[in-house]
């Protein structure tokens, strides 16, 4: 049984229509639990007598239809009565996501007996593979949401009170103490050493809410994944998680398992030195060197890297 955590359904259904010759891009069962009936009788004068009848049906599974009787009485009387019934749709069972569930299994196995799944040591632009490792999730809109380093700075510095902070620092600094300031001089330090503590994690923090913000603005719905060496570039709505799941999970060391196709592999990544290696006249390198720099600032991409495109992403 397959835990799917992302399908891209538009690449798999590509690859399958490949490989049969066409797919069938959708199937579905719809169901109609609720029904509106209407009955009506009037009466008229008229001179004419006789009997008309009309039935009217809808074509399909799940049609409404319609039944009209009329009967006209003597010369001077009509009588009619009309009844119509409405089958309303009431309820959808919409299979879709069930059968590209099934086609990825029929995808998987179709790939494998066709040896079209490639080998780690020779992968090239637009190959295709299959893996397994633990990942990292980092959704930058996320990040941009929750990193707040003022709230968060108040908040890691609640049991601390700004005054006694600043004597903690006057006390600590100056060099000929009182008996009084003596006294405090241990509790002091430890509090002047507590929010000196806090400032690297603070500065990191500052860092990644530039970062995040930066991001979240070039990449909007994209998010990335970081499996072995290789740096997944995903679109958000087909995750079968929300961004906040996939990150707050508790077990960062449990395997996935992933299809992947090969976009290119990083020979290197421009860490922002060396004027030589500006690509001045490649306008078209600009993005590719900001995000080396991005992403090399905090280790997610690494010389010898792949860059893909994910199929599947799945726990089994």
């Amino acid at each position: 049984m397959k835990d799917i955590i992302y399908l891209d359904t538009d690449l798999m259904n590509s690859i399958l229509a490949q490989l049969d010759e066409g797919l069938i891009n959708s199937f579905s069962l719809e169901q109609s639990n609720q029904e509106s009936e209407t009955e009506g009788q009037q009466s008229l004068r008229g001179k004419s007598a006789g009997i008309d009848a009309q039935i009217s049906a809808d074509t399909g599974i799940f049609g409404g239809g319609g039944v009209k009787l009329g009967a006209k009485l003597g010369g001077n009387g009509s009588e009619s009565t009309n009844e119509s019934k409405t089958i309303l749709e009431g309820q959808k069972d919409i299979l879709n996501k069930a059968f590209h569930d099934y086609a990825l299994d029929i995808l998987l196995n179709k790939l494998i007996d066709s040896d079209s799944i490639k080998d780690k040591n020779s992968l090239l632009e637009g190959d295709l593979y299959l893996g397994e490792s633990p990942y990292k999730f980092y959704d930058f809109e996320l990040l941009k949401n929750i990193l707040d380093v003022d709230a968060i700075s108040k908040i890691m510095s609640f049991n601390t009170d700004e005054d006694d902070l600043k004597d903690a620092k006057r006390i600590v600094k100056k060099t000929n103490l009182n008996s009084t300031e003596r006294s405090k001089l241990t509790w002091a330090k430890q509090l002047v050493q507590e929010h000196e503590d806090r400032k690297p994690v603070l500065t990191l923090f500052k860092q990644m809410e530039i970062m995040s913000g930066y991001f979240s603005n070039s990449l909007r719905d994209l998010s990335l994944i970081k499996a072995n060496n290789f740096l997944a570039i995903i679109k958000k709505q087909h995750l079968r998680e929300s961004p906040e799941s996939l990150s707050l999970r508790p077990d960062n060391s449990r395997s996935v398992k992933y299809l992947f196709r090969i976009i290119g592999k990083k020979d290197k990544v421009f860490d922002g030195l060396g004027s030589e290696d500006l690509p001045i006249a490649d306008f078209n390198e600009i993005p590719n060197m900001i995000f080396d720099i991005m992403l090399g600032s905090f280790d997610i991409i690494k010389k010898g890297d792949y860059l893909v495109t994910p199929i599947a992403i799945y726990y089994e």
